[in-house]
């Protein structure tokens, strides 16, 4: 062999060799790289791994501590893996297909603090933070009038639609009175009666012209009386209309009243939801642990939407088994997977998933659900149920005007969540038992806030979740809410007071006026439909008469008289 051959040999043999040595020295590096590159493309925002190390025989790569950006809060990550591990099948990567026979995540905790702030690729609609829904009572009062102008009342919207029935039946209905037949119109009709009445029933001449008038006379009453029915009709109307319009305008005063006392004691709406403002941030914690299935998983494997690939046999990404285990209070909530992909359809069947933990705190606790991923966005569900729940020592609310504190509580808890088509629903409930709370509170409102939890020996609360899968909400309730807000009411300082006294003055004065001529305008047409009525029976009687009945009358007399004739005879 020449020498030149040698040389190429060896040169083939140095290329390869560094690029072994290169592998070996670089290959995780880049991997790493392209992981985090990949991983954050699909979550939206950065994905930070401390370590990565594969293995091409068998192939697989196990991950030291994978972090996920909050999109929302930069400096912490909505989901921490402190290990992961995966057995990747090797062909599939060729196509750039990722199928993994069994995956293991471990050592998952939520809201740990990032060496830096993460990018964020997509943001979210921001929700309200508790924060912000804390700053909702505002601690400067608006003026009087300030207060009237700015909020819409009801004692105004009664007053114009009083003037309005006022103006609608004021004019009109005493026109229409006036053209009703008056007393002497009865009158003459009663005189006519009776002269009729009068008539010589031995004439049948007279008779029958006596009818002909009877006659022509009940057409004029039926006429008449048509009209008072008419009228009767209208008054009828207008007394109802007016009746409601005056007992608007004694209510609608009161109501803004109530109104603008909730406002001056530091917004009612707001205290209403004290629940949310003291157990809020806690239970919102809580539950992500309950559905951490659905908090790591789907991040991953959603991303962003893309256009539609062609048709494969294998999805884009595959895990068929996988393993996750949660921190929590130096317990650890295990769940289990099947089929977790990004394209089901094309396997056909949802991710399924099961979820267990029990030990010291958590009890007992079982979970199950699925979801599914395709062209409408993603469908999901999950049941979860907790029992026995020791908890102790949780601090609640730390604010300059309210501090609370969880010092022992049994909690149980049930819930279902729901996603159809991204959106999110489902409802929960979180009991507490055997339950000792300390609080306190800077004076007013916070202090009977303070009392009222002080004095809690159990707690009821009802769990909302809504909004959508890049912006979820969750919420809580109880009758808690109801009984503060009436205690945020009842807390009035003088000058607050003076305010509510002002404003009820301006509100019955708004109403003095319209009240006092609807009043009247109400009486009028009582008196008017009361005549009316008298007038209708009147002319209902008239027309009851018939000279018919006259006739028979005058030959039951004739007949007395000749009875009597005869017998005075025999």
């Amino acid at each position: 062999m020449s020498r030149s051959g040698i040389r190429r040999r060896y040169y083939v043999l140095g290329i390869l060799a560094l690029l072994i040595i290169g592998y070996f020295l670089f290959a995780n590096m880049i991997i790493k790289q392209i992981a985090e590159a990949k991983l954050g493309e699909a979550y939206g925002a950065e994905v930070s791994i401390d370590s990565l190390d594969h293995s091409l025989y068998p192939t697989s790569v196990t991950m030291q501590g994978i972090g996920l950006t909050n999109p929302t809060r930069p400096t912490h990550n909505q989901v921490f893996v402190g290990r992961a591990s995966a057995d990747v099948a090797l062909m599939p990567l060729l196509s750039d297909r990722v199928v993994v026979d069994q995956l293991s995540l471990l050592d998952v905790q939520f809201d740990t603090q990032r060496a830096s702030p993460g990018e964020v690729y997509r943001t979210p609609t921001k929700s309200l933070t508790f924060d912000e829904l804390k700053q909702k009572a505002k601690d400067d009062i608006p003026s009087v009038d300030e207060l009237l102008e700015r909020n819409p009342l009801k004692t105004t919207a009664a007053v114009e639609n009083a003037r309005q029935t006022y103006d609608n039946y004021a004019g009109a209905l005493k026109e229409d009175y006036q053209q009703l037949p008056d007393e002497e119109r009865l009158d003459y009709y009663k005189a006519e009666i009776e002269q009729l009445k009068a008539t010589d029933y031995k004439n049948p001449q007279a008779l029958l012209k006596a009818k002909e008038s009877l006659s022509a006379l009940k057409q004029e009453i039926s006429r008449d009386r048509e009209k008072i029915s008419q009228f009767t009709e209208k008054a009828t109307s207008a007394k109802k209309a007016l009746a409601d319009s005056v007992d608007a305008l004694k209510k609608a005063p009161q109501e803004d009243y109530a109104l603008f006392k909730g406002i001056i004691a530091g917004d009612e709406a707001a205290m209403a939801q004290v629940t949310q403002f003291v157990f809020g941030d806690k239970a919102a914690e809580y539950t992500q642990y309950l559905t951490s299935a659905l908090q790591v998983v789907l991040p991953l494997v959603q991303g962003e939407e893309k256009p539609q690939e062609p048709a494969t046999e294998l999805p884009s990404i595959l895990v068929k088994k996988a393993d996750i285990s949660v921190r929590w209070q130096q317990e650890t909530i295990t769940s289990a997977f099947e089929n977790i992909t990004n394209t089901h359809p094309l396997i056909g069947k949802p991710t399924t998933f099961s979820i267990s933990a029990a030990g010291n705190v958590l009890k007992d606790f079982t979970s199950s659900g699925q979801f599914f991923i395709g062209e409408q966005g993603v469908d999901a569900s999950q049941t979860w149920q907790l029992a026995g729940v020791n908890l102790a020592n949780i601090a609640l609310s730390n604010s300059d005007k309210l501090n609370a504190m969880l010092e022992q509580a049994l909690m149980n808890t049930t819930g279902e969540l729901a996603v159809d088509k991204n959106k999110l629903s489902g409802t929960g409930n979180i009991d507490l038992r055997s339950l000792v709370m300390q609080a306190s509170g800077d004076g007013g409102v916070a202090a009977s806030i303070a009392q009222a939890l002080k004095s809690l020996d159990s707690l009821s609360m009802s769990m909302l979740f809504d909004g959508t899968l890049d912006d979820p909400d969750f919420s809580v309730k109880s009758d808690l809410d109801n009984q503060l807000a009436r205690a945020a009411v009842s807390q009035l300082t003088a000058s607050q007071q003076d305010k509510l006294d002002a404003i009820n003055q301006r509100l019955n004065a708004m109403v003095d006026e319209q009240q006092s001529a609807s009043q009247e305008q109400l009486v009028s047409v009582n008196t008017m439909l009361s005549a009316a009525q008298g007038d209708s029976d009147t002319l209902s009687s008239l027309l009851e008469t018939k000279l018919s009945s006259l006739v028979d009358d005058k030959k039951e007399e004739l007949l007395d008289k000749l009875k009597g004739k005869f017998g005075q005879e025999e």
